[in-house]
């Protein structure tokens, strides 16, 4: 059996990060996944609001609509529609929704983010069946001795970068 292609509005939405890693908002996703790489399409809600993570996968995401602040480790952005941004490969790393819309994302992971919990049943499988014994699913981590208030209220004071308009990264 060959499964290729898939129209977007075939492929369920998962709930993709729990409500206990969360202190607010709700992110929904729909994912389509390769033997190397899977691609979502997650809209994160006003308030959404996340508990640091990471994976063993490099993350590119672009912001088709809404904004959200973006942290990675000890610095930051805010990332605005049309924008582009990577984190890198167990990165510890987490976002915040601060507008009154949502934000909708494109994102790429490599390899394959469907290990956690109940994302699997719903992403869709773009191989031929003999392709599928070979993936591995790649799962999130949520480290607990990370301190996200203290690198968010860092970057969230400082100043704009030079020369962009944007809030400052801070290392």
């Amino acid at each position: 059996m060959t499964s290729l292609n898939v129209s977007l509005s075939e492929i369920q939405e998962t709930v993709l990060v729990p409500a206990k890693y969360l202190s607010g908002g709700s992110v929904g996703a729909q994912i389509a996944y390769g033997k190397d790489v899977s691609l979502m399409l997650a809209t994160r809600e006003p308030g959404y609001h996340s508990k640091p993570h990471l994976h063993d996968a490099e993350q590119l995401n672009y912001v088709l609509e809404g904004e959200l602040y973006v942290f990675v480790e000890s610095t930051g952005f805010l990332a605005k529609k049309g924008d582009l941004f990577r984190i890198p490969r167990n990165a510890v790393h987490w976002s915040w929704v601060r507008g009154n819309g949502p934000c909708v994302l494109l994102e790429a992971h490599s390899p394959p983010l469907v290990g956690d919990p109940g994302v699997i049943d719903t992403a869709v499988a773009l191989m031929n069946s003999d392709e599928r014994a070979g993936v591995t699913g790649i799962a999130s981590q949520w480290p607990t001795d990370f301190d996200r208030d203290a690198a968010e209220s860092k970057i969230l004071r400082s100043g704009r970068a030079p020369g962009s308009g944007r809030k400052a990264v801070v290392s």
